[in-house]
């Protein structure tokens, strides 16, 4: 039943409605705004970072400090769907796992959804002086009202 459910997930990140198309920079990976109302929920899968960071061997604070600012960026590309009454509004970041390659298809195999982190703020605070935050260049800090919690775990970076 976990399976049905995992490729369901999975289907309707493909088919969901999608996120409006982003800038030349946007982010990797699909999002889909699961609800505008009240707690807000966006839902991103971001395995194409993911992998980028298992390829490149970056360290957990490095990846979170980029799963952060590429969440952050998913919510400014969504800000404007998101219904004014909205208390709060979180992005969930989740990425599909892979296991061993399958000798018929000779492509890594499906092993579920992994719940990495979520990034939370306010509603009003993601409406607020939204010009100032949804541009944020690498240097620049972090609004310290969004609030970034690791919920599951990366893949393994070996050296």
């Amino acid at each position: 039943m976990r399976a049905i459910a995992a490729v369901i997930f999975v289907a309707s990140l493909s088919f969901g409605p999608a996120v409006p198309a982003l800038a030349e920079d946007a982010v990797p990976g699909h999002a889909v705004l699961a609800r505008a109302t009240d707690d807000a929920l966006i839902i991103w899968d971001a395995s194409p970072v993911v992998a980028s960071i298992v390829r490149s061997k970056l360290s957990d604070a490095d990846a979170d400090a980029l799963l952060k600012r590429d969440a952050l960026r998913i919510l400014a590309a969504n800000a404007a769907n998101i219904g004014n009454a909205a208390r709060s509004v979180t992005v969930r970041i989740v990425y599909s796992k892979t296991g061993a390659v399958s000798p018929v298809y000779g492509t890594p195999t499906f092993t579920g959804i992994e719940r990495y982190a979520t990034l939370t703020a306010s509603g009003p605070d993601v409406r607020s002086d939204r010009d100032r935050w949804k541009e944020l260049d690498p240097k620049s800090a972090v609004p310290g009202w969004a609030v970034f919690k690791v919920t599951g775990l990366l893949p393994p970076r070996s050296g």
